[in-house]
């Protein structure tokens, strides 16, 4: 069976609606029917909710083929709470990053968690 490509956008906002984090999750087959899983994660703040959003950083990160399920998984049902939550602590070390205060690498480590925490149930 043939391998479709797919991507899939999630929206999370803070509470305080001064945050927007944008998340794309692509799915990608490979010659000899494996799939690559990518996702790009942007964001986007403002001084006050009256305000428009700017962009503050964007990433874009491999997931590791040990957490495909877990993509697979989140492109069909979304963000599961878990995830959420890091959601917001990998969008605070995407600033760091941005500011230069940590490498690239660790900010990059933290979006690929945001996958990775995933529960095991639906």
């Amino acid at each position: 069976m043939a391998i479709t490509s797919f991507s899939v956008d999630l929206l999370v906002v803070t509470p305080n609606q001064l945050r927007k984090i944008n998340i794309k999750l692509s799915k990608d087959p490979k010659d000899g029917g494996s799939v690559d899983w990518m996702m790009d994660f942007g964001l986007e703040e403002r001084s006050k909710t009256t305000e428009d959003f700017h962009e503050v950083v964007k990433l874009s990160v491999k997931l590791k083929q040990a957490h495909h399920d877990k993509a697979d998984q989140t492109a069909k049902k979304g963000l599961d709470s878990t995830q959420t939550s890091q959601v917001f602590i990998a969008s605070d070390a995407a600033k760091l990053a941005s500011e230069g205060e940590i490498p690239k690498p660790s900010a990059q480590a933290e979006v690929r968690k945001v996958i990775a925490v995933r529960g095991t149930g639906d």
